[in-house]
């Protein structure tokens, strides 16, 4: 039978109508939840067979789901597990298994899991010799989690440094988001500036174009209070006792410096991630509390997710050795109470 050509075009366009729609739809989705966040931090980021004080435990994904939080940032040193003889830079496959377990257990879990590429110190040193390493890890990477739920999250490279000034790492941001898009277009792609991710580095990064980024910030602010008595942080390690109260004067830096960022973050219409902020666990215990919930706090009145810095370590909020919260700072973090 004869279809009369009226109804052939309503159907084209009609149909043509609906891609649109899906299409605008798809860009404008919301990413996913990243607030009320807790790093994994001092694990797998550390050197390859060097381990730090916190050794990988799949059931850390329910203990962090079970305390309340929604979110976990995951550092790994990728760059300690490819294979630097030849130039695709392939990823250790028994490795990549474990990593695979570690971001299924935390899908599972119903958390958002940030895959974060952390101390990739080489390319901070010499970022063009170290360039296509980067870029065949997130090829790897893009290929092997293409078909994951979009809340397995990509951080691109942890605080950029040193040799990798904005310049430098504006480049090579803008060719690894182009090669990762090549394969995977669906993930959120974390990006953030120099000088270790540094609100000031914010107005030196150059944005690629893409509608499925967020950028990243870190805060440490005052240093002596959240560095105080860490060995690993050089000049604060024999600093004691420096209170944080939550004065006016305190509580009004820390607006003026997240509003900076949250300015930035509007102007350039981009979703905005404080990826860490932490206070030593030698720091004393109220300054601890009042620290982070006026963090915690702020972070949220101005719509900007947040990730502790971080589980079990030198700024951690859990105890390995008696498998306890720290529920004040737990509280502080995800409840806003002290």
């Amino acid at each position: 039978m004869e279809v009369p050509m009226k109804r052939i075009l309503l159907f084209v366009l009609s149909t043509l109508l609906l891609t649109l729609l899906f299409s605008g739809c798809s860009k404008n989705t919301e990413p996913p939840v990243l607030t009320k966040c807790l790093n994994i931090g001092n694990c797998l980021e550390a050197p390859k067979n060097q381990p730090w004080d916190v050794p990988m435990n799949i059931s850390y994904f329910s203990k962090i789901k079970q305390a309340g939080f929604q979110c976990v940032r995951l550092p790994v040193r990728f760059s300690d597990y490819v294979d630097k003889s030849n130039s695709d830079y392939l990823l250790a496959e028994d490795f990549m298994t474990q990593i695979d377990s570690y971001i299924n257990e935390a899908l599972n879990q119903n958390l958002t899991l940030i895959l974060d590429l952390h101390h990739f110190t080489e390319i901070m040193e010499a970022p063009n010799q170290n360039k296509e390493c980067l870029i065949a890890i997130w090829k790897q990477l893009a290929k092997r989690y293409k078909e994951y739920p979009e809340t397995l999250v990509f951080e691109l490279l942890n605080e950029p440094q040193q040799n990798l000034d904005s310049d430098t790492w504006n480049e090579i941001l803008s060719d690894t988001v182009k090669v990762i898009r090549s394969i995977d277009k669906t993930h959120y792609l974390i990006v953030g500036g120099a000088n270790y991710n540094s609100i000031d580095a914010l107005s030196s990064l150059k944005l690629p174009k893409d509608d499925r980024l967020i950028a990243t910030i870190h805060y440490y602010e005052p240093n002596n209070v959240t560095f105080q008595g860490n060995p690993y942080h050089e000049g604060y390690e024999n600093i004691a006792n420096v209170a944080w109260e939550g004065t006016s004067d305190e509580v009004s830096y820390l607006q003026s410096r997240l509003k900076t960022a949250k300015s930035w973050a509007d102007t350039n219409q981009v979703s905005l991630f404080l990826g860490e902020f932490g206070i030593s666990n030698k720091a004393p215990a109220q300054t601890r509390i009042n620290w982070t919930l006026a963090v915690a706090k702020e972070a949220e009145a101005l719509d900007i997710s947040y990730g502790y810095w971080e589980f079990a370590s030198g700024f951690g909020i859990y105890d390995l050795t008696t498998s306890t919260w720290n529920q004040d700072m737990v509280d502080a973090i995800i409840h806003h109470s002290n």
